[in-house]
């Protein structure tokens, strides 16, 4: 039998309601006994998991009466208490977080935080390095292969070249917001970055340029493209950039 009355097991099933996932998602478990009050488990990857606990802690408190005073030393007392703990995996940052709540009622409010950080690892899709790696080798290789006298600096024509073709990349990308390929706060994020490669264009050895900024061209396209397609299309645009195409 449950340590929780079915009113408050209603109530933490109902916070479920307002995230991306249903109550129906998680597996319960009311242990009859124990630290343990509930444990919630997601159904399809059980690693997945919602605590709430109340453990007892002591806290050992040195005194000195008149007793141990006499003596030539001190006493200590310790007192016991029960807090609350909700734990859960994932974590904001780390694979476990465990928080103190007042009460066992302001617990269910953590289920909200922590269904967002089960969404954001199921929906992380793990890229293939290799590719981006590759990726990474060729455009810097065909941004070096237009390049003349790496250690120099670019001249006036250059940078103009330069500036040009981040402006024609950036209509690209606008076009990518317009199809709902990306969001309009990661475009101003990468009008950001484009810019910024004009401004290090005009600081930096045409050699160390090229590979400082095919870097962060790859790291745009792992970022911002939120689907093949859009990815894909990046992807062409950028080459075609780097190739003067």
């Amino acid at each position: 039998m449950s340590q929780l009355n079915n009113t408050f097991i209603e109530n933490l099933k109902r916070e479920f309601d307002n995230t991306r996932f249903s109550s129906k998602d998680f597996s319960y478990n009311y242990p009859a006994s124990g630290t343990v009050l509930v444990a919630i488990s997601f159904k399809y990857d059980e690693t997945y998991v919602f605590k709430i606990s109340e453990e007892e802690e002591y806290e050992i408190i040195t005194q000195k009466d008149t007793l141990a005073l006499a003596m030539g030393g001190s006493s200590e007392k310790k007192n016991k208490s029960v807090a609350t703990y909700v734990t859960y995996s994932p974590g904001q940052y780390k694979k476990k977080d465990k928080v103190e709540v007042y009460d066992i009622g302001s617990a269910g409010d953590h289920i909200g935080k922590w269904c967002r950080y089960i969404y954001n690892e199921v929906s992380h899709k793990e890229e293939n390095e290799y590719f981006f790696d590759n990726l990474r080798e060729e455009m810097e290789e065909q941004f070096k292969g237009k390049i003349e006298n790496e250690e120099e600096s670019f001249n006036d024509d250059e940078l103009g070249t330069i500036s040009a073709r981040f402006d024609d990349l950036l209509v690209k990308f606008e076009s990518l917001e317009e199809d709902s390929k990306i969001t309009q706060e990661e475009l101003n994020r990468i009008k950001d970055e484009l810019e910024n490669f004009k401004i290090t264009a005009k600081v930096l050895p045409k050699g160390l340029w090229a590979r400082v900024t095919s870097n962060k061209l790859v790291d745009i396209v792992v970022s911002f493209g939120k689907s093949k397609e859009g990815r894909d299309l990046i992807i062409s645009q950028v080459k075609k950039l780097m190739s003067g195409d």
